[in-house]
């Protein structure tokens, strides 16, 4: 699935985002951990020197009663003998700890010996244990149990947390936003100057990169308007120029007596006189300047039918269209009725569908004639190419009538689908999108 622009940047910032609070919340658990940590060192520590000096201050006799006072769910205090003493020194700032709590004076001993940081149990070792001799040479031993992990992140700091992200995200969304509105307006402007020349022209205000692009664009719609309209200019003049002398030499051959020589004249001039007609039918194509206008397509298909049996032609209709349709009335009818034509030449009769819904209007004209072989389909719809077979001169037509319906099926924001049919036949479907027609008109 390919994301927009404003999806891919939205994507990556947020992406960024997120990577950095996720990488902050890291940071900040280790350090609340670490900090932990340390208190509870210290605060043990300080549980040892009351413990120490509680002792100290309590007859021999009155020991037992005093121990049993301090033993708790984290702190378990034990009188031992000489050869059960750690045979170790603490080293670091737990000896330069402990020492200044319970006087220098005091022997300690430890379990591992190692200085690890204040507070922090040796892997491996289940608890935190010192040894410590009190005045009258009497060893005891103080070892915490039970330490609980340090404790999550509080949940004020997490609401804080998710509050800041969600006015980041939404102030990305707006700078994404406002960074792409002038390309996504570009992109419409390009896409409507293709169906309409006299759009109005970009607004050149923003960035300096912005009005750039609008300037050059402006720049480029006008040369285009020029062009067509010069082109137009030519036409009507070829139109005129070329009509002209075809009717004087329809009027001579008037003159010629040898009546085969006659019909044969007449027959070439006709020929050339349908070849200009379409070829300038063909021209006039995209540079159609009809407005756009909300068409009953009912009707339209309706009366083309209607036509067509005036002239002895058979034509059925399934379906309807569920709304009118905003398009160009004239280029619409020209682009069936030479789909018509075809059916009707080829396969002797047409069957006229319509299949609507809210996105897209389909038209297709169905026959019953031998269709088109397979590798010709996609090169039917190019100016004056006609395939070998069935399709040739003598059936009429100079092979423009399909690049017509392609081109006012672009006009229209829509395509031109040929295919072969099952049962035999050819099956012409003009797509023509509701959405982009729709926009225009309103």
């Amino acid at each position: 699935m390919r994301l927009s622009l404003f999806a891919r940047m939205a994507l990556i910032l947020l992406a960024g985002l997120v990577s950095a609070q996720l990488a902050s919340v890291w940071l900040q658990w280790g350090e609340r951990a670490t900090v932990v940590s340390q208190a509870r060192g210290l605060h043990f520590i300080d549980r040892i020197a009351d413990a120490v000096r509680l002792l100290e201050a309590n007859e021999l006799s009155q020991r037992k009663a005093t121990l049993s006072s301090l033993q708790s769910a984290d702190l378990r205090v034990t009188l031992i003998a000489n050869d059960e003493v750690f045979a170790h020194a603490p080293r670091g700032q737990i000896q330069a700890n402990l020492s200044a709590r319970i006087g220098s004076e005091h022997e300690v001993r430890s379990a591992g010996g190692g200085g690890g940081g204040m507070g922090m149990q040796q892997r491996g070792n289940p608890q935190r244990s010192f040894d410590i001799r009190l005045r009258d040479s009497q060893w005891v031993r103080m070892a915490a149990t039970n330490e609980a992990a340090a404790p999550a992140l509080s949940n004020s700091l997490i609401v804080q947390l998710l509050i800041t992200l969600m006015a980041v995200v939404v102030v990305v969304m707006l700078a994404v936003r406002q960074a792409t509105k002038p390309l996504q307006t570009l992109a419409q402007a390009a896409d409507t100057l293709g169906r309409n020349l006299d759009a109005p022209p970009l607004d050149e205000a923003g960035p300096s990169e912005t009005r750039r692009a609008a300037q050059a664009f402006n720049r480029m719609q006008g040369r285009i308007k020029h062009l067509v309209n010069e082109r137009s200019q030519a036409l009507a003049a070829v139109s005129h120029d070329l009509r002209t002398p075809l009717t004087r030499l329809r009027l001579r051959t008037e003159l010629v007596d040898d009546e085969p020589l006659r019909e044969q004249m007449v027959a070439d001039l006709e020929s050339m006189s349908a070849m200009i007609d379409a070829t300038l039918d063909y021209l006039r194509g995209l540079q159609d300047s009809e407005p756009l206008r909300r068409i009953d397509i009912n009707a339209l298909v309706h009366s083309l039918s209607d036509d067509a049996a005036v002239l002895g032609r058979k034509i059925s209709i399934n379906g309807q269209a569920s709304a009118p349709y905003s398009g160009r009335l004239s280029a619409l009818r020209r682009a069936l009725q030479n789909l018509i034509d075809n059916a009707i030449t080829y396969g002797q009769s047409a069957c006229i569908r319509i299949d609507d819904d809210a996105n897209t209007l389909r038209l297709s004209v169905e026959d019953e004639g031998p269709g088109i072989a397979q590798a010709e389909l996609v090169r039917v719809t190019e100016p004056y190419y006609r395939p070998d077979a069935s399709r040739s001169r003598e059936t009429g037509g100079v092979g423009l009538g399909l690049s017509i319906v392609k081109d006012v099926a672009l006009l229209h924001g829509g395509e031109l689908l040929l295919a072969n049919r099952p049962q035999g036949g050819l099956q012409a479907t003009l797509l023509l999108p509701r959405q982009k027609t729709d926009a225009t008109l309103s």
